[in-house]
């Protein structure tokens, strides 16, 4: 499968805004409310003070319609983000496991129930932090960039698509600069290397996310 010049070029934070208000987020309703059959199934029925889980797309809805309250993910506290920011910043540490679309869905409730955050604005700092010590470990891993693997874990979709574009381009020219080399070393040394193809893994990349 061919990886087209959009493609290549990732995706813009709206689009990722809108893939991640699938995700599901815990609400508190504010008034009783039947079932509602959504395409993805059903939600519902809402009973205060119970918990349920909905669509983030539906709660921001319910929560500008002053219909419920919404809870904020345990990933997205002071206290859990002040320890993901120490743990990124240790010396050769992996990067920390976070929800896909964690950005994303932190800016959705940033803005739309900044209300029913605690230490909303302590957050913001913190999730700056917290991308610009990830920002960096990725420049890192790409400088290790080699001809068949780029490994860096934990990756939310939007670092991957920060990095996309270039990834691609440096990838490209280093599989250039492998196949001048194989074939200036065939041609001093013929017949002591086998044909090498990179079939198996263009498959693998073409249908990866990046």
């Amino acid at each position: 499968m061919a990886v087209t010049t959009r493609q290549r070029a990732g995706f813009t934070m709206p689009e990722l805004e809108h893939l991640a208000q699938c995700e599901d987020v815990t609400i508190v309703p504010l008034y009783r409310m039947d079932r509602l059959e959504l395409v993805r199934g059903t939600v519902g029925p809402f009973r205060p003070p119970q918990k349920t889980q909905v669509p983030l797309w539906l709660a921001v809805m319910l929560k500008q319609s002053n219909r419920c309250r919404i809870v904020a993910p345990k990933w997205l506290s002071y206290t859990h983000l002040r320890s993901l920011c120490k743990q990124e910043e240790q010396p050769e540490s992996m990067f920390a496991r976070l929800p896909t679309h964690y950005l994303e869905v932190a800016h959705i409730l940033l803005t739309a129930a900044e209300d029913d955050i605690v230490d909303s604005q302590d957050i913001r700092r913190l999730l700056q932090d917290l991308r610009e010590v990830r920002q960096s470990k990725t420049r890192e891993g790409l400088r290790m960039l080699n001809p068949l693997q780029l490994q860096m874990d934990n990756l939310s979709a939007a670092e991957i698509n920060e990095i996309r574009p270039l990834f691609a381009h440096t990838f490209n020219m280093l599989r250039q600069l492998d196949s001048l080399a194989s074939a200036s070393d065939e041609l001093r040394n013929p017949g002591q290397f086998a044909d090498q193809s990179y079939s198996e893994f263009d498959d693998t990349f073409s249908s990866s996310y990046l």
